[in-house]
């Protein structure tokens, strides 16, 4: 999405592999590209739980999910209704730079650790985004 017509080199580029490919390119690292995978899971459109094609068992893994708990933690935090799930994979030291998310995060991590650094919505003009409608516009031009 470019609809201030800004000029921005890509930042990422986005590739499709199945998740062994993934994990074995990752930990190769032959081509000298650090991987990170993000995909939706389960997405609401009107009204419907919609889910991509997974291998049969994450599929299994998501369709079981406690909707319930999920419910109870979107009341707890003043979420508002679930809008989807999306998936991140990342190995050590994969660094995200500095942004904001348009939806209310619950983060789980399953494995290893990660560290957030958080910022006071007071402190967002410090961070210097990039303007509206620009391809980079919820990430900070500032490195930290």
């Amino acid at each position: 999405r470019n609809e201030g017509g800004y000029e921005a080199p890509p930042i990422s580029e986005a590739c499709k592999m199945t998740f062994d490919e993934f994990v074995r390119s990752q930990r190769d690292q032959a081509d000298g590209k650090a991987y990170y995978l993000q995909t939706a899971l389960l997405r609401q459109e009107g009204g419907t739980l919609t889910c991509p094609k997974f291998d049969e068992q994450l599929e299994s893994d998501l369709r079981s999910m406690d909707h319930g708990m999920l419910r109870r933690f979107t009341e707890l935090g003043s979420f508002g209704p679930l809008s989807r799930n999306q998936l991140f994979v990342s190995f050590a030291d994969f660094l995200t730079a500095t942004h904001y998310d348009q939806q209310h995060n619950l983060f789980l991590q399953i494995r290893g650790a990660k560290r957030f650094l958080l910022f006071d919505a007071a402190d967002f003009p410090g961070l210097c985004t990039y303007p509206a409608h620009h391809p980079l516009d919820r990430k900070a031009r500032v490195d930290l």
